[in-house]
């Protein structure tokens, strides 16, 4: 009961923080950044040394520098504040699926990036911080109808979450509703459904579960906004759903006009990476998303880390996570190409609002299973590359009907096996159910070739559309 109570305080007063005066959530901000800096500086040998000859109390964000993800990889264990932490252990803890849900050294949730934007990374955070994850999407990124004890009914009526990506893992989404507080599970009940499961059989499954909530990546959804529009998928008819959530995937405006059209209520578009789950909460009314600057901080800036003006798109970000001490991400570069709102949202929500993100493009692969083309997300093959931390770089190319090319660049001074990481995806092939359908080549490349935009292409379609034949 104390834990509740403690949880539920905890949603009421993010709830209502995002209703504050902007100078407001700016002072809690400020104060935060500094107390993390502070921490940092004391117990992290890596940022210590980063952070040598910068008076961290006063300096400004920008005084401090960036960091990127193979530096955060190159030397984790001075990053950690927790001198106990090693990265060797953390490796071989999420190779094993039965410590899913379980504490690394009794207090921390491990997990590890999906990888799509080229190399794979550890994350470690105490339980406490996938506690603030967990209940600021309860406070702002849900529809509430209610003003007064607005989660009061689920003591009856435990909120039914419907999880459409993939298999339980590590996975930041995987990892996020495995580690659920507790005081919680009463008020929910999850049910996950991977996207490589047949579809007649999640069609049956979510008639039965009648979910509030459906979560998904946009081709996910987009994959379920099919089969409610042919008559199999009956959410709609059944009146249970009360929210839809995207996330992982951008979500383009013809794409949320068709989800909303077809399933009769709002999209959620959540913003963040498993480095930062509570960077944004999905708006409640329109698109885009609302960053939750009390906890994050989001700078949008150009190819020279200048910062750019809301309403125009960046080239990176740089986000620093406020409520993670076990493992600080401060300034940590990513190359989304986000725009902020020129002007406020009015839903109500003060924190600044995202407009739009781009970056993380989505895949045109596909798979031909008994005559009839079929949708294959990248995220299968990221699901086994996240093994190897020694990979800098790779490309996924589809090369023909069910054939497929995964180029791997490793880090300087590294080696890779090809038949090492042919295995590890292979074994995340087959338990997806595909290992009879997909063929796979790895090939060692010293490096990944850019696209038009400087970009490394992440994944290329060589071969093209399915056949006519197929589609008809």
């Amino acid at each position: 009961m104390p834990q509740l109570i403690r949880l539920s305080i905890l949603v009421h007063k993010l709830r209502y923080a995002s209703h504050w005066p902007p100078e407001q959530i700016k002072e809690l901000q400020e104060s935060r950044l500094r107390e993390l800096l502070a921490y940092a500086q004391k117990n992290s040998p890596f940022y210590a040394r980063r952070f040598q000859g910068i008076d961290v109390a006063s300096c400004k964000l920008s005084d401090l520098p960036t960091t990127t993800k193979a530096e955060m990889m190159a030397n984790l264990e001075d990053v950690v504040t927790d001198r106990r932490i090693r990265k060797s252990e953390m490796q071989e803890f999420i190779t094993d699926p039965k410590n899913l849900g379980k504490a690394y050294l009794g207090k921390y949730a491990v997990g590890h990036t999906s990888g799509s934007q080229g190399q794979p990374a550890l994350i470690v955070q105490d339980i406490e911080a996938m506690r603030i994850a967990f209940a600021v999407q309860v406070a702002r990124g849900a529809a509430i109808k209610r003003k007064f004890l607005p989660q009061l009914r689920r003591l009856w009526d435990p909120a039914r979450i419907a999880l459409f990506t993939q298999k339980p893992g590590f996975y930041p989404s995987g990892a996020a509703f495995s580690y659920l507080p507790r005081a919680a599970l009463p008020f929910f009940k999850v049910m996950r459904l991977s996207v490589f499961d047949p579809i007649d059989e999640v069609v049956a499954k979510l008639n039965k579960f009648r979910p509030h909530v459906l979560t998904g990546f946009t081709s996910s959804l987009e994959m379920l906004a099919h089969e409610e529009e042919a008559g199999r998928l009956k959410l709609r008819q059944a009146n249970c759903l009360e929210q839809v959530t995207n996330f992982s995937e951008p979500l383009p405006e013809s794409a949320r006009r068709r989800l909303e059209e077809t399933f009769g209520v709002h999209i959620f578009d959540q913003y963040a990476m498993g480095e930062c789950l509570a960077l944004s909460s999905g708006c409640a009314q329109f698109s885009g998303s609302h960053l939750n600057e009390d906890l994050a901080i989001l700078e949008v800036v150009d190819e020279n880390y200048r910062p750019v003006a809301p309403g125009q798109q960046g080239k990176k970000v740089l986000v620093t996570n406020l409520y993670n001490r076990v493992q600080p991400y401060i300034r940590y570069e990513l190359d989304d190409r986000v725009t902020m709102s020129a002007t406020p949202c009015t839903c109500g929500n003060t924190m600044p609002h995202i407009q739009s993100v781009h970056g993380r493009t989505k895949d045109g692969f596909w798979v031909e299973i008994e005559g009839r083309p079929r949708e294959l997300p990248y995220y299968l093959f990221l699901a086994g590359l996240h093994h190897d931390l020694n990979i800098a770089e790779h490309q996924v190319l589809q090369t023909g009907v069910n054939t497929f090319i995964v180029k791997v660049a490793p880090q300087p001074g590294k080696a890779l096996s090809a038949e090492r990481i042919r295995q590890d995806v292979q074994n995340a092939v087959d338990r997806e159910g595909m290992g009879g359908v997909i063929k796979l080549e790895v090939q060692i490349v010293s490096h990944i070739d850019r696209g038009p935009s400087g970009k490394a292409e992440r994944v290329r379609n060589l071969f093209g559309p399915p056949p006519k034949q197929l589609v008809s």
